[in-house]
Formats: structure tokens, C-alpha cells, sequence
């Protein structure tokens, strides 16, 4: 938790050193690659990695790794394409270096966030707490220092260098780290295409899940921008940045931790899941509202610093964006009732339930209040799909 804590502070320290030292418009850029840098890897893993680390809690590390091998073969041929289609836009638009600098970041944003997880359903929280240090606060630090030190260091290709390097360099510590796993032995694993067809179908419910999440989370800034313009993106970015920042936190350390306990508790049928599942929501919701209530009056007190006085006009967007990170910790809580009893219909339909609430609401509310309605619409989407969800879980699982 101490780890994730200080990449949480990198986080808001980076995307507060951008606002001041480089401009709101680069802010909107940088969260644009950054929404691209999500979005893509959910689309490209298929929704395999749900199922492979949901899998790996009962599986014997050998066939773990065999599994791994498989689906990152079939990463290696998406990747392909995808670079192929990235180079045709770059020639396109005259941006080859940039298209393919995003490209390598959204890469490697995947590789790393599908360790993540799978070291977490592996109980080796200690490992994916070091490598996502690595590939967050370990390069936000350099860079921050290096940029405060030599002005000339100040621009998005820096920053976009340092971001991969980072993830390189916690590929490179989880290969270090894992040379023990049989990764040239042979598995036992059925034949690939099997494999896939049988995987794939049954991931195929998260994945359009996983999807319909990301684009609930993340099309907000892009209609941001086409409504109200680049800058604004940038307020809005840095605003939702934090809110971001935190749920990460609470989701890996709290709630993605205490998956496999809810699994296993399920498995067990001895009727602790429920003492489970409450202890899990008190805690999450009791470290969403203190981080949140101490994010917001540090950003508060931080603003005047940052010399960016359309931050302060805008303040009280911040605010019902930490309401709907809240809100949105208390539905993730609750899906993991539908994860752990693999009833993964119902996360899907109340998934996809949000993310048309969310669109509705955004493209109604942002022409007419913009960042207001933007946040607006965040908190009604969460505010809703919670609501959903604990009707359902009263009615069908207690």
C-alpha cells in the first residue's frame, strides 16, 4: 500500500508539473495518449487476461505459464497489425514518430497492466507493487527532477521517452524476478486453437464488460474536446487525473487484493463470503473518502502555486469528480460480487447499463454546462449503476 501510496503522489506530482511548467493544452494531450494507452489494451487482450489470472488461482504455475506463453503469441500477431495500421496514419498525418512513440507506450502499458493483475491473483502483491512503482513513480520522478533541473527537458517527447522507458525497465525487473518459472519447458496445455476458442468464449462476457467500462471512463475528455476545446480537455484532464489516480489505488490496493479471498470464499461455500464482501466495502469506501477528502484540500491549497488561474475558476469540478470516485469505488466493490460467483452476465448488462448513462449524460450535460456537466454526468452514471447493482445483489444473491 506504501508503494502504490507514492505513485498516487507521482501521479498528481506529474500532472500538476505539466499544468504549471508546460501548459493545459499539453495536459489535454498527454490525457488523450493516456486514454489511449487504457483503451487499446482492454480492445487487444480480448478479455483473456480475466480469465487466464481468474484461472491461475487454482492452476499449478507450470500451467500458468504455459497459458501466459499462448496468449502472448497471440499479442505479438494483434501488435503486428496494429503497428501496420499505426504507420499508414503516421505517413497519413505526417506524425510518424509520435504515432509510433504511442504505439510503444500503449504496448507496453498492456504488457505490464496484464502482469499486474495476474501477479495479483497469484498472491505476489509484493512483485506487482515494485514493477508498478517502476512504470509509474519511478519514472515520473526522473523525469520531474531532471525536467525542474534543465528547462530544455520540458515538452511531451521527454516526458513520452521517460514514460517508456519506465515501462521497459519494469518488464525487464518482472523478467529478473520470474527466471525461476518454466518459461522454456513444455506445457501441457491444449492445442492453441482450442485453447483460444475456449477461453475466448468464456471471457467473452468481461471483455465487451472490460470495453464498455473503459469507454464509460475514458470518452468523457474526448467529448470534452470536441464540445468545448483543448484547453478545457486540459482542466478537465488534470482534474480527472486525480480522480483516476485514487481509484487505481484503492482498486489494486484494495480490491483487486481481495479477489482471490472472495473467490475462495465463494469456492468454499462455509458462509464467510458475505463477512468477506461487507469487510471489503466498509474498508473501500472508508479509504475512498479520506483520500478523497484529503486529495481535494491539497489540490485546494496547491492551486496558487501552479499560476493557472482557470484551475481555480474551475475548482468545484474537482469536487464531484472525488464524489463519483467514491461513488465508482462502491460499484467496482459490488461487481466483485459478480466476478468471484463468475456470474459475469450481470456484470456485463449493468456495465453496459453505465456506459449508456454516461453517454446520454455527456452529451446532454456538456454543451450545456461544460466541465460541470462533465463531472455531472460521472456521478449520476456511478450514482445509478450502484443503485442497479444493489437491487440485483439483494435479489438474486442474498
Amino acid at each position: 500500500m506504501c508503494l502504490r501510496g507514492i505513485s498516487l503522489v507521482a501521479k498528481f506530482a506529474l500532472t500538476l508539473f505539466i499544468a504549471r511548467f508546460i501548459g493545459l493544452p499539453t495536459v489535454g494531450v498527454y490525457g488523450l495518449i493516456a486514454g489511449m494507452a487504457v483503451v487499446f489494451p482492454v480492445v487487444a487482450s480480448l478479455g483473456l487476461i480475466r480469465t487466464l489470472s481468474r484461472n491461475a488461482v487454482s492452476q499449478h504455475l507450470d500451467e500458468v505459464v504455459s497459458t501466459l506463453r499462448r496468449y502472448w503469441r497471440i499479442q505479438a500477431a494483434i501488435y503486428g497489425i496494429i503497428c501496420v495500421i499505426a504507420l499508414g496514419v503516421g505517413i497519413y498525418l505526417d506524425q510518424v514518430a509520435l504515432t509510433m512513440i504511442v504505439v510503444a507506450i500503449v504496448f507496453l502499458e498492456h504488457v505490464n497492466g496484464d502482469l499486474f493483475v495476474l501477479l495479483n491473483h497469484l498472491l505476489q502483491p509484493g512483485l506487482a507493487n515494485v514493477l508498478m512503482f517502476v512504470r509509474t513513480a519511478g519514472w515520473i520522478s526522473a523525469f520531474i527532477a531532471l525536467a525542474f533541473l534543465f528547462p530544455t527537458l520540458r515538452d511531451l517527447d521527454t516526458l513520452l521517452g521517460f514514460w517508456i522507458g519506465g515501462g521497459i525497465l519494469a518488464i525487464i525487473g518482472f523478467a529478473i524476478a520470474t527466471r525461476h518459472w518454466s518459461w522454456f519447458r513444455p506445457g501441457a496445455a491444449p492445442q492453441h486453437k482450442d485453447w483460444l476458442s475456449r477461453d475466448f468464449k468464456a471471457s467473452r462476457i468481461l471483455y465487451v464488460n472490460d470495453i464498455a467500462n473503459t469507454v464509460a471512463q475514458y470518452t468523457d475528455r474526448y467529448l470534452v474536446g470536441l464540445f468545448i476545446g483543448l484547453e478545457f480537455t486540459g482542466i478537465y484532464v488534470v482534474f480527472w487525473s486525480i480522480g483516476n489516480a485514487l481509484s487505481n489505488l484503492v482498486d489494486t490496493g484494495v480490491i483487486q487484493l481481495s479477489g482471490p479471498k472472495l473467490i475462495g470464499a465463494h469456492a468454499r461455500r462455509d458462509g464467510t463470503f458475505w463477512n468477506v464482501y461487507r469487510g471489503l466495502l466498509v474498508e473501500t469506501v472508508t479509504i475512498s473518502v479520506a483520500i478523497a477528502v484529503v486529495a481535494g484540500l491539497l489540490v485546494h491549497f496547491a492551486i496558487p502555486y501552479l499560476q493557472r488561474p482557470q484551475l481555480a475558476d474551475w475548482l468545484p469540478v474537482l469536487w464531484l469528480i472525488l464524489l463519483a470516485f467514491v461513488l465508482r469505488m462502491f460499484y467496482e466493490v459490488q461487481g466483485s460480487v459478480f466476478y468471484s460467483r463468475h456470474k459475469d452476465q450481470l456484470t456485463l448488462f449493468s456495465g453496459l447499463f453505465v456506459i449508456g448513462l454516461s453517454l446520454g449524460t455527456n452529451i446532454v450535460l456538456i454543451p450545456l454546462f461544460g466541465l460541470y456537466g462533465a463531472a455531472i454526468a460521472i456521478v449520476v452514471s456511478y450514482l445509478v449503476g450502484a443503485i442497479v447493482r444493489s437491487l440485483v445483489i439483494a435479489k438474486y444473491f442474498r
